[in-house]
């Protein structure tokens, strides 16, 4: 086999070799990448306070929570369900959350069941451990059910409420124009009254 023929041998091996590790290493990837992208996280001074959901991706109309995990260093922080608050901000709309253990030593979880599609911001206050905690942060977005709906999609609550709304302040307005018209009508048939009287009073 000449130097040419073996090279080329040596480069194909080395090419089936190097594409499972590539697909590999780019599923790995993925992995470490889509956890970290749908958390939150922030730094309290030795603190970490990590922020997310239950079930992700988070459906309108599910049941679901938001878990807390707060860390110093490798150490779990405990006993943070009687001294953090957390409030859910949605459109200046606030709900306080019931913060209780999640299961596992420095993680906690608060029950919502999120009834809008879109961006929430969840403000964390109180102490961890001596330091003081006011921090907003972003979990991820809450979806509409259509992502996940099949054959067909069930219609959106956000578009059948404008519709609604749409739909009575046309009834808001045929009504006042309906009503304008009856009286301009009564005011037109007073004058007419009017004009009668005075033409036989006049004769």
């Amino acid at each position: 086999m000449s130097d040419r023929q073996v090279i080329s041998t040596i480069s194909g091996h080395g090419m089936r070799l190097a594409i499972p590790a590539v697909l590999l290493a780019v599923m790995l990837a993925g992995c470490f990448y889509f956890p970290a992208r749908a958390h939150s996280r922030v730094e309290v001074g030795p603190y970490a306070i990590i922020l997310g959901w239950e079930a992700e991706p988070v459906i309108v109309g599910e049941r679901n929570a938001l878990i807390i995990e707060v860390f110093e260093g490798e150490r779990p922080v405990e006993g943070l369900e009687g001294t953090l608050e957390i409030q859910v901000l949605y459109a200046g709309r606030t709900f306080l959350g019931d913060l209780t253990p999640g299961g596992a030593p420095g993680r906690y979880r608060a029950e919502i069941f999120p009834t809008v599609r879109g961006q929430y911001e969840v403000r964390l206050t109180g102490t961890v451990e001596d330091m003081a905690v006011d921090e907003v942060l972003e979990p991820e977005e809450v979806l509409s059910a259509g992502v996940l709906q099949f054959p067909e999609n069930q219609p959106d609550p956000i578009e059948q409420q404008a519709a609604l709304a749409s739909l009575q302040a046309r009834v808001q307005t045929t009504s006042t124009l309906a009503l304008a018209g009856v009286i301009l009508g009564l005011g037109g048939l007073g004058l007419a009254v009017f004009s009668l009287r005075r033409t036989a009073r006049a004769k």
